[in-house]
């Protein structure tokens, strides 16, 4: 008797410990609901945070591809049991949702396919198991790794929604990649993109222009010389990573860089006068920090066509293909007489890239002659915070890449993302259009964003997410960073279009 008074004990507490959280899924569990999501890799942060909050506790999963190149970031997948009642409208009781991300190629990837359905494109899987070895394997606490590499592990799919830090509409002319998995797709217009797709605004994404550390020294160095940084920026190591202490360079100057029109650092001057001095002086660029550099070439990384931060770069400071007087990005290497220009396939090894050049290494494959070289490029404001590797962030025309000076009009180098899915067959219906709508949403707000940016430690401030006006969310004063919010918009009448230049929604009152 006693024992089963234990026994029943024991059963009971049993079931108070399980009460509280769902048991973990496995890899071989079948999911009641599949979403395929396509495009840019910063959204992944995003749907991760909001998977946290409507998945059942102890069930969201995480896999990363194990690709050499990819590093994790070509592909993704997250696995959960949903909890219904965080998701009105679902048919199905607390569902099993396999959340399919697939990074690598760009945001077209996201795009293309919805405007031409009968065109597919790869997804990783999580459980293909040939000869009974299993794809995934444990990298920790509800954390997997993934085969890539053997039949199987991939598969053909159209994605249910695509997501891009910029319109969909803007893929196009010399934004355009016809390939994505040896597959040819046909070059969009605006106006099939607008008559296939529903495009939600999905808020601005801080975009920069981040160079290699040892330009990143140079510049400071110059700029102390003339005046423009403290000079303890040079002798206090904590201080030279701080918004203060940031080198500034102008649109003018880095949309020369881009368009190919600079060659060698040498070439470019500083002005200033030397202490003690009445006269001004003019030095090369490379007269600074001239020690951490093997070559005087402007080296930049770019990004492939398709990717949005190459896109970015293209609407800001080129002008194209917004204008047919914009300017056409530098895209021919010049290893003579500069620039030498590399495009890195994807958002990880276009910071090996920055790295690379800096350290004289050749971890991303874009520098096989181990040069040190001085290098820009093109990325979100969201990594390297723990500064491990060789590239900083840096500020245009004096405002740093933060939330506060995005939302006083101050800096301008932000793109409104999209989040899109079709309107008609096969467009995604029922439970699913339930969870893209519902992800979509949550994913996008002002105080998801300001979650994310607070997870985000730059020593320089707060980047990366503020919410719009144009998303039907009003400015709030004073400025608020947990809950961030800008007057200043693409779509200042209600259509979201990169090619216009960021300005006050109709209705809100601007910061200054």
């Amino acid at each position: 008797m006693k024992l089963r008074v234990i026994d029943a004990a024991l059963m009971s507490g049993g079931l108070c410990i399980f009460s509280g959280a769902a048991p973990a899924l496995q890899p071989s569990d079948t999911p009641d609901i599949t979403l395929r999501i396509a495009g840019s890799t910063i959204q992944d942060n995003n749907f991760k945070k909001v998977l946290d909050d409507l998945c059942k506790s102890g069930t969201l999963d995480t896999y990363k591809d194990a690709d050499a190149t990819g590093k994790g970031t070509y592909y993704k997948a997250f696995f959960c049991q949903i909890d219904s009642s965080k998701v009105p409208g679902l048919n199905l009781k607390d569902p099993k949702l396999l959340l399919l991300k697939r990074n690598r190629s760009g945001a077209i990837t996201g795009i293309y396919p919805l405007l031409e359905p009968d065109k597919t494109i790869n997804f990783m899987g999580i459980n293909n198991s040939p000869g009974g070895e299993a794809q995934c394997t444990s990298a920790g606490s509800q954390s997997w790794t993934c085969r890539t590499d053997r039949p199987g592990d991939v598969f053909k799919a159209l994605p249910d929604m695509g997501v891009s830090d910029i319109d969909p509409q803007i893929f196009r002319d010399i934004n355009f990649n016809a390939k994505i998995d040896d597959t040819s797709f046909n070059q969009p217009t605006p106006a099939e993109v607008a008559a296939t797709l529903t495009v939600k605004n999905a808020g601005a994404v801080l975009q920069n222009t981040p160079v290699s550390k040892n330009l990143r020294d140079a510049l400071q160095e110059a700029q102390v010389a003339q005046g423009k940084l403290d000079p303890q920026c040079l002798t206090d190591a904590s201080l030279r990573e701080t918004e203060s202490c940031m080198p500034s360079l102008s649109k003018g100057f880095l949309t020369s860089l881009f368009a190919g029109h600079i060659g060698k650092w040498s070439d470019v001057k500083v002005e200033f006068t030397a202490s003690g001095s009445s006269s001004a002086t003019s030095k090369a660029l490379t007269d600074f920090n001239s020690g951490s550099f093997s070559t005087p070439l402007v080296h930049i990384c770019r990004r492939n066509k398709g990717a949005s931060t190459q896109a970015a770069i293209n609407a800001y400071f080129l002008n194209t293909p917004c204008a047919a007087t914009g300017s056409v990005p530098v895209e021919v290497s010049n290893p003579v007489a500069g620039p030498v220009v590399v495009a890195p396939t994807q958002v990880t090894m276009e910071e090996y890239c920055l790295a690379d050049f800096n350290d004289g290494t050749n971890n991303g494959t874009y520098n096989p002659n181990a040069a040190k070289a001085w290098a820009i490029g093109m990325l979100t404001t969201e990594r390297n915070g723990n500064l491990a590797l060789g590239y900083r962030y840096i500020k245009i025309d004096g405002a740093a890449p933060t939330v506060e000076e995005v939302a006083a009009g101050h800096y301008q180098y932000f793109s409104e993302a999209a989040y899109v899915w079709r309107r008609s067959a096969p467009a995604p219906t029922g439970d699913t259009l339930t969870l893209i709508q519902k992800i979509a949403t949550d994913a996008t707000t002002p105080s998801m964003f300001g979650q994310l940016n607070t997870a985000i430690a730059q020593p320089w401030g707060r980047g990366s997410f503020i919410a719009v006006a144009a998303q039907g969310y009003s400015v709030t004063h004073p400025f608020d960073p947990n809950n961030p919010v800008t007057a200043y918009t693409h779509a200042p009448t209600g259509s979201l279009d990169n090619c216009t230049y960021p300005q006050v929604a109709e209705g809100q009152t601007p910061n200054l």
